[in-house]
């Protein structure tokens, strides 16, 4: 038993085998030391045990030099064991919508399944909206969850495949997660809302359903052309006088050149304004995604209208990427004032080290 216990020991491979073994019911030590006629013992190869199994043989005493060499017996039926690697499945495709009826402002029921609301309990108070990026993490706006990340009495779950507000009854039914972790960009300033960006991290992975999947994050290299159709989901307003949404509701909104988005936010901000390269501007015909402006300074402008921190989404090649987060904009779907949002594409290198993609 000794001479069994150093061959395992020193002999990496045969720890594979023995494994094998074990669940066939036999172990090495009893495969290796079975009886077998001398006329068979004439008959075998001396080799590594390991080799031995591989090659289909029946390894059954000590031979040779060394502590790690067995006589093999090959019967002229054995067949080899196949210990290729099996191949490894890739993660799941990611920013793929779902089913689309073409209605008009109103989203589908898992047509943006990466959509996630994220609620204040107790009571399920929503908060903020934000997008699952891998099956742990949630990607949202900094100023949604300042608070909660200081204030450890009040908890954060994330809803799930959230439709329909008013009903419990669904086909496809939401899934809610406890918020184990808020992290909010190291760099981020609530009176400028620079760095808006934070990552929640669920207690316990989402699964992978109809309704429930992940978004394309871009790398910081990936462009989409001026003026490309994004969409912006959310239950909130669409403008000033309108009411919040029972049903998630979607906008096509173009994305805006820098300079067009300097002078329209110079109206508000003085002449002197600039856009960080870290926001990107988007919206038109008075639609945007009414996280709403009120003051003469950023500090106020906060999740106002009920969609900070949800997605700016674009397509390329059949995949849907998140390209910014719902930050802030000038009231609430003004026909000459863009909504403003984290250029996500900026922060692939902070969101990949948190995360450890």
């Amino acid at each position: 038993m000794r001479r069994c216990v150093k061959n395992i020991i020193n002999n990496v491979k045969s720890i594979i085998i023995i494994m094998l073994l074990f669940f066939g019911n036999l172990t090495l030590c009893q495969r290796i030391t079975s009886i077998t006629s001398a006329s068979k013992r004439d008959n075998c190869d001396c080799m590594e045990y390991w080799s031995c199994v591989t090659r289909g043989g029946n390894p059954y005493s000590y031979c040779g030099l060394s502590d790690t060499n067995v006589c093999c017996l090959i019967s002229e039926s054995a067949q080899s064991v196949n210990f290729q690697s099996r191949p490894i499945r890739g993660k799941p495709k990611c920013g793929l919508k779902g089913y689309d009826s073409g209605r008009d402002g109103f989203a589908d029921p898992s047509e943006w399944p990466w959509h996630v609301a994220i609620v204040e309990e107790p009571g399920f108070f929503y908060v903020c909206g934000g997008t699952l990026i891998d099956e742990y993490w949630v990607l949202t706006a900094a100023h949604c969850v300042e608070d909660f990340s200081r204030n450890s009495r009040t908890k954060l779950k994330v809803r799930l495949g959230e439709y329909d507000v008013t009903k419990t009854n669904e086909n496809l039914r939401h899934e809610d997660r406890n918020v184990g972790k808020i992290i909010l960009h190291p760099k981020y300033d609530n009176e400028t809302l620079l760095h808006d960006i934070a990552l929640l991290k669920l207690q316990y992975p989402a699964k992978q359903r109809p309704h429930i999947d992940i978004v394309c994050l871009p790398k910081i290299d990936l462009n989409f052309p001026l003026e490309s159709k994004c969409v912006i989901t959310g239950w909130g307003k669409t403008n000033e006088d309108s009411r919040y949404s029972d049903v998630l509701k979607e906008i096509i909104v173009p994305l805006w050149n820098k300079s067009a988005c300097e002078d329209s936010l110079r109206r508000e901000f003085g002449p002197e304004y600039k856009l960080s390269d870290t926001l990107v501007c988007a919206g038109s015909q008075g639609q945007d995604a009414c996280d709403k402006f009120k003051s003469e300074t950023l500090t106020e402008c906060k999740s106002l209208c009920g969609d900070g921190g949800g997605p700016l989404v674009c397509q390329k090649e059949g995949q849907w990427y998140q390209v910014g987060v719902i930050s802030y904009g000038i009231g609430c779907g003004q026909k000459k004032s863009p909504g403003v949002y984290t250029y996500v594409p900026k922060y692939e290198r902070w969101i990949k080290e948190t995360v450890l993609f």
